[in-house]
């Protein structure tokens, strides 16, 4: 009877949505974060610990009513790297994930540096990768490199898992995204980019350990200039992954039988699906459609992979299904990182880091915002939305999987 029910309101609100209907849900001229007091904010400033113009977001992901950002440490003086968004005396700030303790700069047990993250919605666990420096431009790690699950709804730390040196180097390595991989029911692998090192891990969830593959494809273009691999999806089958550099428009598909295999040659069955309308930072699959944010332009894209498979195949020039989602040269300038909500929304954060690595951003407000949270109705859902899951999915995580 529920089912019954859910898909009478998804249809309901799918009739009453249009297609690319927007929404800015949250923005800010500078950031501020739940402070708690008054006191403690002085002492950041202070200290150095809080920059205001050096603090900008870049992941998403939602849960349920609940929305979390990334603010990755760049530049020093950035007290929170991962947050949840709440609204206070009648403006969004954020709230340090899942705790300040646990944003303490170096302290190897906290949080250090978080690009992004995923959360699955069927278990409400938190996927949250972290790279270990401070700033993005050091070449030596206080903390090492790893991936912590946590537990949303139990608030707790159910996995963490340090990566070995001779598999991502402490000292270059930079974790980017990371999207998860079901098989009968339950994650087995996550698949994490490195946009430092051109590399993308594949982390074993079973056997509780992480290898690498590295090739060609994962290079910026030209090779050697600008930035390398940066996005990654995953189709909602589970079948293969997708990524792309920032600096150049091809994009890639691999198997994922090649991905869980470390011992797989990886050069053998990469190959390059098509090319993007332009460049682009972040990527996600939904149901049907791959999206993508276009840089140059200001706006996310979709691609009907299927379609263009069967009536053109792929390594046309253009592929042939990509359509416009939204647009907006002001207001969308940089769209970064996707999320999914359960109603049909695409989300994704729009930060014009091309204005703040490039010291152009006005942090007093007098410009208006730099950056935006939105929402965009496209009438699906998330790749992990209808994944094969048993009826008490936490199984996984409490018969040997992980714990």
């Amino acid at each position: 009877m529920r089912t019954v029910i859910y898909v009478l309101m998804f249809a309901a609100c799918a009739h009453a949505q249009q297609f690319g209907d927007k929404t800015e849900v949250y923005s800010w001229a500078s950031l501020d974060y739940d402070w708690p007091n008054d006191t403690v904010k002085e002492d950041y400033v202070t200290s150095g610990k809080f920059v205001v113009q050096n603090n900008v977001i870049t992941g998403v992901k939602v849960y349920g009513d609940q929305v979390f950002v990334t603010v990755p440490r760049w530049r020093a003086g950035v007290p929170s790297t991962l947050n949840r968004v709440i609204i206070k005396e009648g403006k969004p700030v954020l709230q340090p994930y899942p705790s300040w303790a646990m944003q303490e700069v170096g302290e190897c047990s906290a949080l250090q540096y978080v690009q992004s993250m995923e959360v699955d919605p069927n278990t409400g666990l938190m996927w949250i990768i972290d790279s270990g420096r401070v700033t993005s431009g050091s070449t030596g790690n206080p903390c090492p490199l790893k991936l912590i699950v946590y537990d949303i709804d139990q608030d707790r730390e159910v996995r963490r898992f340090v990566f070995p040196s001779d598999v991502a180097n402490p000292s270059t390595a930079f974790l980017n995204d990371i999207v998860l991989d079901y098989e009968n029911g339950c994650v087995t692998h996550a698949y994490i980019t490195d946009s430092r090192e051109a590399k993308l891990y594949a982390y074993d969830v079973v056997r509780n350990e992480a290898y690498s593959f590295k090739d060609p494809t994962m290079q910026a273009e030209p090779p050697g200039r600008g930035t390398p691999i940066d996005g990654i999806a995953i189709s909602a089958d589970f079948d293969f992954v997708y990524y792309c550099p920032i600096e150049g428009k091809g994009l890639f598909q691999i198997p994922t039988a090649v991905l869980r295999d470390k011992t797989a040659n990886f050069s053998q069955h990469v190959r390059r699906v098509g090319t993007r309308l332009d460049r682009s930072d972040g990527l996600t699959y939904g149901q049907n459609y791959l999206y993508f944010g276009l840089l140059a332009v200001s706006g996310v894209q979709r691609w009907d992979v299927t379609q263009d498979a069967e009536n053109v195949g792929y390594d046309h020039a253009t592929m042939t299904s990509q359509e416009a989602v939204v647009r907006d040269d002001v207001k969308m300038r940089w769209p970064d990182t996707f999320a999914w909500d359960d109603d049909g929304y695409l989300w994704f954060t729009a930060n014009d880091l091309s204005g703040f690595f490039g010291g152009r951003m006005d942090f007093s407000g007098a410009g208006g915002p730099n950056m935006y949270v939105w929402r965009v109705f496209v009438n699906e859902t998330s790749y992990l939305s209808r994944a094969a899951t048993p009826a008490n999915q936490r199984h996984c995580f409490t018969d040997g999987l992980i714990g």
